[in-house]
């Protein structure tokens, strides 16, 4: 009796196996007939639950697929067909530049600078009238002065002074006594000497100094009188073209004698 009961259960799983293994056939949709009165209009605010979605992904997917062995010949064609469209843009030759054109020289550029000397005070002050309309801008005028010593074409004839003023004033008696008129310098820096004279030519001057070491007096002296006077030079720095025409007219206005120098 076991033996049976339990050939009864063999024969039972048996059978629940080959049922679960076996392969259900594929079903005919189109064999499926559905009556018009089953067939429901759903309402526009209908929307398909999460379990429609996910079972409708494989069929998305499968269909995609589907579909790619199309799409891939078309993208092919068209990139095939853009390569030779790429080359032709590019064998075309770029357009031309225009030229750039030239720097223009800067108007009011200085181009010049000048000297105007040497000018006395009268001068000068007559040239600084006449600057104002050069218009000028910081800077650009530079003032020099110097003095300088001139002769003034006269020569003096002098005698140095002896060891003491007494023996100067019994030397200055002796020579007028001998007609050489004479006097003691008192306020320059040949102070104590003897002033016997000034000549405006020279040959006068040496011709007394003959006759006083003729009359023993050799230590006579003949010197030519010098003047100090203040010469100033003006300098014009970075004119442009206008300044510098406008100072070389006001040059031969004022100054036709001292022209102006290049610096």
């Amino acid at each position: 009796m076991k033996w049976f009961v339990a050939l009864v259960v063999v024969l039972n799983l048996v059978v629940a196996m080959y049922g679960t293994l076996k392969q259900r056939p594929p079903l005919d949709v189109h064999a499926q007939e559905v009556s018009p009165g089953q067939v429901k209009l759903l309402p526009p605010s209908w929307k398909p639950d999460a379990s429609a979605a996910q079972a409708s992904a494989p069929v998305a997917a499968v269909i995609k697929a589907a579909s790619a062995p199309e799409a891939k010949p078309m993208a092919s064609a068209a990139k095939a067909q853009a390569k030779p469209a790429a080359k032709a843009e590019a064998s075309k030759p770029a357009p031309a530049k225009p030229a750039e054109k030239a720097a223009e020289p800067a108007k009011g550029k200085a181009v010049a600078c000048y000297s105007w000397g040497g000018l006395s005070d009268s001068l000068l002050v007559r040239v600084k009238g006449g600057v104002p309309q050069l218009k000028l801008k910081s800077g650009q005028l530079q003032e020099d002065s110097k003095e300088e010593s001139k002769g003034s074409g006269r020569f003096w004839v002098y005698y140095p002074p002896l060891a003491t003023q007494a023996e100067t004033k019994t030397l200055s008696a002796e020579l007028k006594d001998k007609g050489f008129t004479n006097y003691i310098v008192s306020n320059d820096e040949f102070k104590g000497n003897l002033s016997l004279g000034l000549f405006s030519k020279e040959d006068a001057a040496k011709t007394l100094v003959a006759r006083l070491k003729a009359a023993g007096y050799d230590k006579a002296m003949v010197k030519s009188k010098e003047q100090t006077s203040k010469q100033t030079t003006l300098t014009f720095k970075d004119l442009d073209a206008a300044q510098a025409e406008q100072l070389k007219a006001l040059q031969k206005k004022l100054t036709p004698g001292i022209a102006l120098k290049g610096c």
